[in-house]
């Protein structure tokens, strides 16, 4: 039987990532069965996300106050920490799980750059190998689809491919693992799967998986936009971002040696560099993430405004009814107040009709009067 193995795929939000998950699909690594619907408007093409590690993820982010937009580093997060045993326990299980059905699992999740300590921790734990891919994109094309798909501030989104790619590359230090360009990936799929292949240990895909993934699956139609080193020269853009992309790229295009002592100084030397503005960074994040709250709370205001006063109006018509029906029940007692007084007179005429009946029959003229009225 094989080790069990899971390959990383490792990069920015809308830097590729399902490209190359999908990549992986096609050099016969399994992605499992629990994978994240496609969403017409995000990803017509698939997700290839595995729910349940995108749902610990998650869980992992909001432990450490971050969510999936926050530009905090977490640099300083203790992943082996007590109070997240039962996601390490989680996150063991997932894997076993996962492995069990086949022996190399990959796993993509934008998510993964900054928690990859923990995962690392996990496959330790579980005995399970790891490998990764990282993927890249000019990162003036992620923060425009950032900016299209979910109103990003551009400079918000800059940060968050910076701390990506800089902690995709750092975690994995050491380990199997190969760098894939997004434009280089549309432009010769079969040359960058065939290195896929081969820095992972794979063999070779199968011509008809390599042809429908080329021909099938990846389309040109689908960037929008391309940009080149120029476009980087700007202002808005955090100062470490030119050297992080034209390390990246070097790595992409094979010009350096993702495991060579240099590529590892080059790394730190980047890492250390962000960390500098961690404590920023963090609390950049913690601004942010009680920022995003604030349209959720103005809508749920806006909602219960709403209710209140439609709330208001129901009670005004129920006041309204209320009178109506006070006012019938006026009416009505009225009106049951002169049928009663007219019984009343139809009985005391009654009464003085028989009266007088009964003193006409004591008398004889009255008796005849009586029985010439009845004959």
């Amino acid at each position: 039987m094989p080790s069990p193995r899971v390959v990383f795929v490792a990069g920015m939000h809308r830097a590729g990532t399902s490209a190359v998950a999908r990549g992986l699909a096609a050099l016969g690594v399994d992605l499992g069965e629990r994978l994240m619907s496609a969403d017409v408007r995000q990803n017509a093409r698939g997700f290839f996300e595995d729910v349940d590690v995108v749902a610990l993820d998650d869980a992992l982010l909001a432990a450490h106050g971050a969510d999936w937009k926050s530009v905090a580093l977490l640099a300083a997060a203790d992943w082996g920490a007590a109070a997240l045993a039962p996601h390490a326990a989680a996150a063991r299980a997932l894997l076993a799980a996962r492995t069990a059905r086949a022996a190399t699992f990959g796993c993509k999740d934008p998510r993964m750059p900054r928690v990859l300590p923990f995962w690392q921790r996990a496959c330790a734990d579980a005995g399970v190998a790891d490998a990764y891919v990282i993927a890249v994109r000019h990162p003036r094309a992620v923060v425009a689809s950032l900016t299209a798909r979910d109103a990003l501030d551009p400079r918000r989104s800059a940060w968050l491919w910076l701390t990506h790619l800089v902690c995709a590359l750092r975690y994995t230090q050491g380990r199997p693992r190969v760098v894939v360009d997004y434009d280089l990936l549309l432009e010769a799929p079969a040359r960058e799967l065939a290195r896929m292949a081969g820095a992972l240990g794979l063999p070779p895909p199968a011509e008809p998986a390599a042809r429908e993934y080329a021909e099938g699956f990846l389309s040109r139609a689908l960037r929008h936009a391309r940009f080149d080193a120029a476009d980087l020269d700007a202002a808005d853009l955090p100062p470490l971002v030119p050297d992080a992309h034209a390390l990246a790229q070097r790595l992409a295009r094979g010009d350096a040696d993702a495991a060579a002592p240099a590529v590892d100084a080059e790394v730190d030397a980047l890492f250390a560099r962000l960390c500098v503005f961690s404590p920023l960074l963090d609390y950049a994040g913690a601004v942010e993430r009680a920022a995003d709250v604030v349209p959720r709370l103005t809508g749920e205001l806006a909602w219960a405004r709403a209710s209140l006063a439609a709330a208001g109006a129901y009670a005004d018509d129920l006041r309204a009814a209320v009178g109506h029906k006070d006012e019938a029940l006026r009416v009505a007692q009225t009106y049951g107040d002169g049928l009663a007084a007219a019984l009343a007179r139809k009985e005391s005429e009654l009464v003085a009709a028989h009266t007088t009946l009964a003193r006409l029959s004591e008398r004889a003229l009255g008796r005849m009067l009586l029985k010439r009225i009845r004959g």
